[in-house]
């Protein structure tokens, strides 16, 4: 590895299984690239992580040289790795029912965690060309799609002792296959010139990909330059990267946008804290096999022209959360949310998947590019970098009551959906060079700043409340979805409309002939609950078998709040619980405006453990914030949750 190029921004790499489990992050690279599918890919456009290769290329013998004229390639993806539940937190009589609990799983659930550890190999392989200089040759080499992914066990879960630390875990391998056009596959890496050619990505990953930020902190999270609390307990994983050093800052490292600066190295943080696994992913070019190719192809483009699909399955993936926004939030400015102060936020995945065989290009968009003359994208002075102001409609609810605005944000390739001959490995797209390339989609996951609709206003004191959650991609149609009308130079051309950015200047589209009905599948709903009082994910009931005080799921609400005095030490005495079936005890401000505020372990003000003996549970009250007439502190709620499956959480905190 030479020289690491992070220059990511404001957006979320999605995977897609079943639901969509999403993260991803654009590039402010000065290169200009040139796009794919309407126009030939550069073919120094890429980089990589460092990646080695078993075959060199320069050795490959000419009996495994490609045919010429073969219609793809074939890229053979490998992993041996080994998974778990971490059980450090839990002692004595409740981690003997934890493993019992355990060793009743069926493979599925096995499997979704390991699924989740392989997910975190996605940051890395899908940004591999920044990571690395252009003339390196070393491209981008997605995952498949998932539901070509193939996840073997080795033999049976058992208690091991990984690192020092206590997990319940089983080996597996995992397979699967890249397919793409023939010429792509050097363009993913200049080594992989024929059969019997291989690239090799090494990973330290953590043996139990749950609560990865809870117990490690920022220590493996990439947000350069991502948005201020862009990471959270559910996408943590997506930002993984374990090249991230201890004690750096964001200038010099990539990683670690959010302080404090971890001390340790991501490795070595998951040594202290959860047990590391060494693997590596295997790139293998595999000679063409048309049987092979017909098992692995997913997907098929629309001949000539783009055609953008708002994903049903990313606003499926919603979650409620609440954050307070100081006065001086970029999230206000932006008009992501409705004031200043504490916020209830309705955050989902928006996902627009490219179904055609041309590219949807915006292009470059640095100082007098024809995007920036035509205005159709604009500086964010708080992101710093373009954004397609066009982009989409968040939405929730109907009518007079619907809430919601429109998001600017920046058009890119994040997820590689198709899995045929006509969609690239690689792609030239950041936020500097806007686009999304043919089969791929533009991921913007559920935690990321701004992805969201403030529900804030809706009352839900006394019952729950239900409406529709809606994404409406290209709603005032500047995206070209069909053919761009061209120069005779060869170049976009635009048309005016009817709109004006904030500084009042008229916004003209990319010019297109429209495939008809092209609009019909460019609007993705989810029907949501907003829960009674101040329910969401956190009181949500977990859905993957979290166990210990660091799940963000299933805690019991508060009654009422507890008063205490502003900024002094107090002391609450709770009971309940027992050895063998203890409860997590989870203290968390609470807001004047909207009651007991549901935490995550790393927003609370303390977590404790409640197991039958007199527990005491000591914290700062909190203060009065920062917007005046708001928030005057002197409260907090207690939330409580078993730290094993389907037992009770039976504790009463007192003063």
């Amino acid at each position: 590895m030479t020289n690491r190029r992070f220059s990511l921004s404001a957006k979320g790499l999605a995977l897609s299984a079943g639901l969509l489990l999403g993260a991803a992050a654009c590039s402010d690279d000065d290169a200009t690239a040139t796009p794919t599918g309407d126009v030939a890919l550069d073919d120094a456009g890429n980089g990589d992580t460092g990646g080695t290769d078993s075959t060199d290329s320069d050795t490959a013998g000419s009996d495994t040289a490609d045919t010429p004229g073969d219609p793809g390639a074939l890229l053979g993806l490998t992993m041996s790795s080994t998974v778990g539940v971490l059980l450090d937190e839990l002692e004595g009589e409740a981690r003997t029912r934890a493993i019992a609990q355990l060793e009743t799983k069926p493979d599925a659930f096995w499997e979704e965690r390991a699924r989740r550890q392989i997910e975190a190999t996605g940051y890395r392989l899908v940004f591999r060309n920044l990571y690395f200089e252009p003339e390196e040759g070393k491209g981008i080499l997605p995952l498949p799609p998932v539901e070509i992914w193939k996840i073997t066990f080795k033999g049976k879960p058992e208690l091991r002792t990984i690192d020092g630390h206590s997990v319940y875990a089983v080996d597996y391998e995992f397979a699967s296959t890249l397919l793409g056009p023939a010429a792509d596959a050097t363009r993913a890496d200049a080594r992989l010139t024929a059969a019997g050619t291989s690239v090799e990505e090494s990973f330290v990953l953590p043996v139990d990909p749950e609560h990865i930020l809870e117990r490690t902190g920022y220590a493996c999270m990439n947000e350069s330059d991502f948005p201020p609390n862009s990471v959270d307990t559910e996408n943590a994983r997506l930002f993984y990267d374990d090249l991230c050093e201890g004690g750096v800052t964001v200038e010099n490292d990539g990683c670690h946008l959010s302080y404090p600066i971890p001390d340790l190295s991501c490795p070595d943080a998951l040594k202290e804290h959860i047990g590391a696994v060494e693997t590596i992913v295997r790139f293998d070019r595999l000679p063409w096999d048309q049987t092979v190719a017909d098992s692995v192809r997913v997907g098929s483009q629309l001949p000539g022209l783009s055609e953008l699909r708002a994903m049903p399955e990313g606003v499926a993936d919603n979650r409620i959360v609440y954050r307070y926004f100081p006065a001086d939030s970029c999230a206000i400015s932006e008009g992501c949310v409705g004031g200043a102060g504490w916020r209830r936020l309705l955050m989902f995945t928006a996902t627009v998947q490219n179904l055609g065989a041309l590219d949807s290009a915006i292009g470059d968009v640095s100082a007098g590019s024809g995007p920036v003359e035509n205005r159709l994208v604009s500086p964010s002075e708080c992101h710093g970098h373009m954004h397609f102001n066009h982009y989409g409609n968040f939405t929730f609810g109907e009518g007079e009551d619907q809430l919601g605005s429109k998001r600017a944000f920046c058009l890119e390739s994040t997820w590689r959906y198709f899995n045929n001959e006509d969609t690239p490995f690689t792609h030239p797209y950041t936020c500097s060079f806007q686009g999304t390339a043919a089969g791929w989609g533009d991921d913007y996951i559920a935690g990321l700043d701004c992805q969201w609709v403030d529900v804030t206003p809706i009352d839900t004191k006394a019952a729950p409340h239900d409406s529709s959650l809606t994404f409406h991609v290209n709603p005032d149609e500047f995206l070209c979805e069909g053919t761009p009308i061209l120069s005779e130079a060869g170049e976009m051309t635009y048309e005016i409309t009817e709109f004006k950015n904030e500084a009042g200047e008229i916004e003209s589209r990319i010019a297109c002939n429209e495939r008809d009905g092209f609009a019909d599948n460019n609007i993705a709903t989810a029907d949501v609950t907003l829960p009674k009082g101040t329910g969401g994910l956190v009181t949500e009931p977990c859905t993957r078998g979290q166990l210990g005080p660091t799940r963000n799921c299933g805690f019991k609400a508060p009654d009422a709040p507890v008063a205490c005095t502003p900024g002094e030490q107090t002391t609450l005495k709770c009971d309940g619980g027992t050895p063998s079936a203890p409860v997590a005890v989870r203290v968390c401000e609470s807001s004047s405006k909207l009651g007991a505020i549901p935490c995550t372990f790393r927003d609370a003000l303390t977590t404790a453990t409640a197991d039958g003996s007199s527990l005491q549970v000591t914290f700062t009250c909190p203060a009065a914030r920062d917007v005046p007439g708001g928030e005057v502190g002197g409260s907090v709620g207690v939330y409580v949750a078993p730290m094993i499956e389907g037992d009770s959480a039976n504790v009463e905190c007192l003063p």
